[in-house]
């Protein structure tokens, strides 16, 4: 049965980016994030390295995806802060693989739940304008490499 629920849970999330635009997709690696740092937490605590070692990977694999997809062009500064954040929240996951001190994770996940949570709320009209950005940002790289 357990088994059954993994794999239902995967092609929900796979269904989920597949047709998500790119404000989902930040939210779903925001909750990723979150949730597998959670995970870490339960298994340092029920004292299961395998199962603690998996979750932090994936938090610091969904950490990293997040510091490729800063536009660092567009917003320098804002994506510079970011990136200090997300690099920071790596550092500390891969130090506390090692110490296996919860308090840590409980710090990152104090970092990243209000970013998580105004992301959420951000109005439609700020997720348009930002969907608008990109396209215009794509057709214009289309643009120029046509042109080589």
């Amino acid at each position: 049965m357990r088994k059954n629920l993994q794999t239902y849970r995967k092609v929900n999330i796979e269904s989920g980016v597949l047709s998500s635009d790119p404000h989902q997709l930040i939210l779903m690696m925001f909750d990723g994030a979150l949730r597998a740092i959670a995970e870490a937490k339960g298994a340092i605590e029920r004292k299961d390295l395998a199962s603690k070692s998996i979750a932090i990977t994936k938090a610091i694999n969904i950490f990293s995806a997040l510091r490729e997809s800063l536009d660092k062009e567009s917003e320098p500064k804002i994506s510079e802060n970011f990136d200090n954040l997300y690099t920071y929240c790596i550092t500390k996951l891969i130090d506390l693989s090692i110490s296996l001190k919860v308090e840590g994770l409980d710090e990152i996940s104090a970092f990243i739940r209000p970013i998580r949570d105004a992301w959420s709320q951000m109005p439609e009209s700020s997720k348009q304008e930002g969907i608008s950005l990109i396209k215009n940002k794509e057709h214009s790289q289309a643009q120029l490499a046509a042109g080589r």
